[in-house]
């Protein structure tokens, strides 16, 4: 197991990106945990591209949007993994979202990198319903997110009212 992780990690310098592995999966779980206000985690690339780490955790996702549609939001690669609630008045429950943002200026090669980037998150961010690629503020929406859950996530059982 030690020499898998040693082959993971070299795996991950080659390619020049690491992950927060401790950081991104202690926001990961905050996120999960229903009994957590916690409802996003935001990951972020360090200042030199080298890393992605958590930039903030918290319960109001227009947060994130604001991150997103600020300014330097046209530039950023971002992933969020958000936690929404869905159903009806029969059933109640959570989904879970990994929404990646690749900000409208961001350049070509950045953008092209993203793909191979995203799985090394998705190797500590493995749960979830749905996911989202993004660079329009737009389809970011928190509205958008949940009824893209709803859509993933099955069932919507109603009472026909």
């Amino acid at each position: 197991n030690e020499y898998k992780s040693y082959l993971s990690h070299l795996h991950t310098m080659v390619r020049g990106v690491t992950v927060d592995e401790e950081g991104v999966k202690a926001a990961y779980e905050k996120v999960r945990d229903a009994n957590d206000d916690t409802t996003y985690a935001l990951l972020t690339y360090s200042e030199d591209n080298t890393s992605i780490r958590v930039e903030k955790t918290g319960a109001d996702y227009s947060e994130v949007v604001e991150v997103l549609n600020n300014e330097s939001g046209s530039g950023l690669r971002a992933y969020c993994f958000l936690r929404v609630t869905t159903g009806d008045e029969m059933s109640v429950r959570s989904k879970f979202a990994l929404i990646t943002w690749i900000g409208p200026d961001v350049p070509p090669l950045k953008k092209a990198k993203v793909s191979t980037e995203k799985g090394l998150v998705k190797k500590v961010v493995e749960n979830f319903s749905c996911e989202i690629q993004a660079s329009d503020i737009e389809d970011v929406t928190l509205d958008k997110i949940v009824n893209e859950a709803k859509r993933c996530g099955g069932a919507n059982y109603g009472v026909g009212k």
